[in-house]
């Protein structure tokens, strides 16, 4: 930094890391019961899916669910009764479920009908067959939902006009990128507004 601001006493140096991390030990499997449902049709041998009406689309501790036809209100209601039972079962693991409107809410994408998140220890996994619970070799993930503590991230920024060793509180992601653009005296179209170094 010093040689840097020896070149341009302008410079700011802003650090931050994609995601956080979490300890697991589980399995959530939304395939199996998918699959037991009709939503989900492996090959006969059981190895790979054939087709689907609804699938999981697994982000590492959590998954959008996907529906083949999001207009479909009874596969909606279908899905959404799948959901409800795997998730009142201790075993899968599952924290909670969004529905469309709550993913929306979130910011999230509108090809989800909804997202499953896992419990603290647990992560998706893609079998399809098996059990809920199953112990897992991988031992922390990602992609839970972003207002689990554990999901922050690192954002450390220094240069002029920024207060050392300020706390900036917990700032969304998407508010930083529009930051230093700021910095850099550009403005990045349809962005969130920035974050305040």
């Amino acid at each position: 930094m010093a040689a840097a601001r020896a070149i341009n006493p302008q410079t700011t140096v802003v650090l931050v890391s994609d995601h956080g991390f979490a300890p697991t030990t589980r399995t959530t499997n939304l395939f199996v019961p998918f699959i037991k449902a009709g939503l989900i049709r492996p090959t006969p041998d059981g190895s790979a899916i054939a087709s689907w009406d609804a699938i999981p689309w697994m982000a590492g501790g959590s998954a959008a669910i996907r529906l083949a036809r999001p207009d479909d209100a009874a596969l909606k209601a279908k899905v959404a009764a799948v959901l409800a039972e795997v998730a009142a079962d201790p075993a899968a693991g599952i924290d909670r479920v969004l529905d469309s409107a709550a993913i929306a809410a979130a910011g999230g994408t509108a090809d989800a009908t909804f997202w499953v998140n896992c419990k603290p220890g647990w992560l998706m996994g893609g079998k399809l067959n098996g059990v809920q619970g199953e112990a897992t070799a991988t031992k922390g993930m990602h992609g839970y939902f972003p207002d689990v503590p554990a999901m922050r991230a690192s954002l450390i920024a220094n240069g002029p006009g920024i207060t050392a060793g300020r706390d900036l509180g917990v700032i969304d992601m998407r508010a930083i990128a529009p930051a230093v653009a700021a910095r850099l005296g550009v403005t990045l179209k349809d962005a969130e507004k920035p974050a305040a170094f």
